[in-house]
């Protein structure tokens, strides 16, 4: 499977649907499924009322989603993009590759590369009673749902 590499935070980001604009300086022709894989290091997000964050993993892949386009990026894309507002000049010189989450995976570790590249692993869907990755591999760290919004009789309720 065609794979790339970004890191994170977007990478997560990507995968659960949050952004919908990957930026880069380079355009590509490959369209269809393309497997996300943050590069190394890890984001930790802290989460009030828990004394220690929620940590999105480096390394690893994460989750496949569709590229639908990859056209020049346009003030339009930024919002979607998820760009640093200092970046957002050099960005309009590059290009918007569209993505649709497809569905995420159990993190799997990998080694990232520049550019896309092919990766063949075995991938897992993710269980459907997990959030996303960040929460399955915290669930498998602690053995339970360390925030009541993680249980998925919360957010399994909630208007999609």
């Amino acid at each position: 499977m065609k794979a790339l590499s970004v890191k994170q935070f977007w990478a997560s980001f990507l995968v659960i649907g949050q952004k919908t604009v990957e930026c880069r300086s380079w355009p590509t022709p490959h369209r269809g499924e393309l497997l996300i894989c943050s590069s190394k290091g890890d984001w930790v997000e802290e989460i009030e009322g828990l004394d220690e964050g929620i940590t999105f993993p480096g390394g690893m892949a994460l989750g496949v989603v569709n590229l639908v386009d990859c056209k020049p990026m346009t003030k339009a894309d930024l919002e979607h993009a998820w760009l640093y507002e200092e970046w957002e000049s050099e960005a309009l010189k590059g290009y918007a590759w569209h993505i649709e989450p497809l569905y995420q995976i159990i993190p799997v570790p990998v080694k990232g590369k520049l550019g896309l590249y092919n990766l063949d692993i075995e991938i897992q869907k993710l269980p459907d009673n997990f959030l996303d990755h960040a929460v399955y591999l915290d669930y498998m760290k602690h053995g339970r749902f360390r925030h009541p919004q993680w249980e998925p009789e919360y957010w399994q309720k909630l208007p999609k």
